[in-house]
């Protein structure tokens, strides 16, 4: 580790995007906004998905140049409403009948260039990409400064200039994206069947096929980087019997294939209508109920008795915050800081970074050094849970589980079953794949214990990524493949501040601190700069984010930061 990420990892220890497009009927693209100003405030609510925007599109011109067939067929794949049949006029008959817009997506910034190409009447536009969305709708942000050359070929067709070879798929400015598409949460099981994980997909406005979209979507399962760490009450191979879902009166009525669905239990159904309420609820809000159908007949869902608990959804943790005062863990409920009942003293440990498990009745903290997690609980002594390198502060799973990452380029993550009163507690060493050559500062597992938000460096290029957790029963298994987070500057620590939003900062002694909110469904935001914020925290929502500098504590009231309470370090809510 160099010493420049020596440094920063002291400053954390002694003082603290995927998104996914869903296609609607012949396809479109997206991705989340990574550009344009940056607020100072909330992040934005939901947007309004009854936006219905007719883009103007122009059918080739007689005589029209090959640079301005290219350049008219790509400005008309806004064509979602009608299959695309403008830009098609731009293709030879055969290409129009096989090219399909769902196939692949680019979206771009700035303006794009055409020029020719190595081949007879070949020409190459190259495009500043943002993202890339593949057939299934998963979008992966693009590199810095990435571009990207489609090479397409002409032909003439009755004396006038038409494509007659390009790859499948529609090119969007980020502008036209942020008008024709709006987040959706699809909603998933963590494998208990307790908690909701939403997947976050892009819609196109039109209310008239969103329901129809969203069905079609769960039906496809999680996103990558979610498979393996969520489930879906929905059985594989399941589809829509036909292409469209109505509502009326608040009733969706969703038709599937006959035999998958009659093969399911009661149980299995009940547990497939919560998951999709609640999705169409929060997603739509004129959704009350769900009716499967068979065969256009409805299917037995059982009685009262045989109802399954609702999903927890956007699992809140509890107000009261852990915290040091005088190198000893202690309680803080927003007003007044007390002694935690029956805990023995740890200042001779040196504490830093304290944690609190969600039930509130065990902690941990790192060591001075950084090579050693502690795990104490009321009654009983300090012990060493995990050691490693330079390790990350620790959080707990709400299921007690208590997770670290060596951050010295080893791709080693820890976790340990931290519950009280387990006996030859099992523990768990991985080695993830992707975080090798990563100097890892930030590990924190979500608060539905499937996701977990890491936050790495290498090369001096800062990374903020989400994860699914694997696991069998309880055990950890391993780390997916992570979905990356566009951000700012060289962020350092980060917390889960939402169920799809986290808050990630580079700490600093002295200088100004901008705190940015990453969310999967919405640009980043920055919140009011603060100096000297060592350490930062997060209850339910961006309200709830509390600045720390080295003893102060500080929230938002309004969009400035307030002092809460002084003589306090590393307030830490629960997770």
């Amino acid at each position: 580790m160099t010493r420049h990420t020596q440094a920063r990892r002291h400053q954390v220890v002694t003082a603290w995007v995927i998104a996914v497009v869903v296609l609607l009927g012949a396809a479109g693209c997206a991705t989340i906004p990574t550009h344009g100003s940056v607020g100072k405030s909330d992040p934005l609510g939901p947007r309004n998905n009854s936006v219905n925007i007719s883009f103007q599109q122009f059918a080739p011109v007689e005589g029209a140049s090959p640079e301005n067939i290219i350049r008219g067929f790509i400005e008309s794949g806004t064509g979602l409403s009608d299959d695309f049949q403008v830009a098609r006029q731009y293709l030879t008959a055969g290409l129009a009948q096989s090219w399909a817009a769902d196939k692949r997506t680019l979206v771009y910034k700035n303006a794009f260039r055409v020029a020719p190409g190595p081949g007879k009447d070949t020409f190459e536009a190259t495009f500043d990409v943002v993202s890339s969305v593949d057939a299934t709708g998963v979008l992966t942000p693009a590199a810095a400064n990435a571009t990207e050359t489609v090479e397409m070929t002409l032909a003439q067709v009755e004396g006038q200039w038409r494509i007659s070879k390009a790859p499948d798929g529609v090119v969007l400015t980020e502008p036209t994206f942020q008008t024709l598409f709006t987040p959706v949460a699809l909603y998933f099981y963590d494998p208990s069947f307790a908690y909701g994980v939403p997947d976050v997909r892009w819609l196109a406005g039109r209310t008239s096929r969103t329901a129809t979209a969203i069905v079609r979507a769960m039906l496809g399962g999680p996103a990558p980087y979610l498979k393996g760490a969520v489930v879906s009450a929905f059985p594989n191979g399941i589809a829509l019997e036909r292409d469209s879902v109505p509502v009326n009166n608040g009733l969706a009525k969703v038709g599937l294939t006959a035999r998958p669905l009659l093969e399911t239990s009661v149980r299995q159904r009940q547990q497939m209508q919560a998951q999709l309420l609640v999705t169409l609820q929060k997603s739509l809000g004129t959704v009350t109920d769900v009716q499967f159908l068979a065969d256009e007949r409805e299917v037995d869902m059982g009685g009262t008795a045989d109802s399954v608990a609702p999903m927890v959804i956007d699992n809140p943790p509890p107000n009261v915050q852990v915290a040091l005062a005088k190198n000893e863990l202690v309680s803080f409920d927003g007003s007044k800081t007390t002694p935690i009942a029956g805990l023995d003293a740890v200042a001779h440990l040196a504490p830093t970074a304290p944690a609190m498990s969600y039930s509130g009745r065990n902690f941990a903290f790192l060591s001075a050094s950084g090579n050693q997690v502690y795990g104490v609980t009321p009654g009983q002594q300090a012990a060493i849970a995990a050691s490693g390198s330079d390790l990350t502060p620790p959080s707990f799973a709400p299921n007690g589980w208590l997770w670290t990452a060596s951050g010295d380029g080893s791709g080693t993550v820890m976790a340990v079953n931290a519950n009280p009163g387990v006996k030859d507690a099992a523990s768990v060493v991985l080695t993830v794949p992707w975080l090798v050559g990563q100097h890892v500062s930030t590990l924190r597992v979500s608060r539905d214990g499937t996701r977990a938000l890491v936050i790495s460096e290498a090369n001096g290029v800062s990374r903020v990524a989400i994860t699914g957790i694997v696991k069998s029963s309880d055990v950890p298994k391993e780390l997916t493949a992570p979905n990356s987070l566009v951000h700012s500057g060289s962020p350092v620590l980060g917390v889960w501040v939402g169920e799809s939003s986290v808050a990630v900062m580079e700490p600093s002694t002295s200088t100004p601190v901008v705190i940015e909110i990453l969310d999967l469904a919405r640009a980043p935001v920055q919140l009011s700069e603060l100096s000297g914020v060592q350490w930062l925290s997060a209850g339910s929502g961006v309200r709830n984010v509390h600045a720390q500098t080295n003893n102060e504590l500080f929230s938002l009231v309004g969009n400035n930061w307030q002092p809460t309470a002084n003589d306090l370090a590393q307030a830490s809510f629960a997770g």
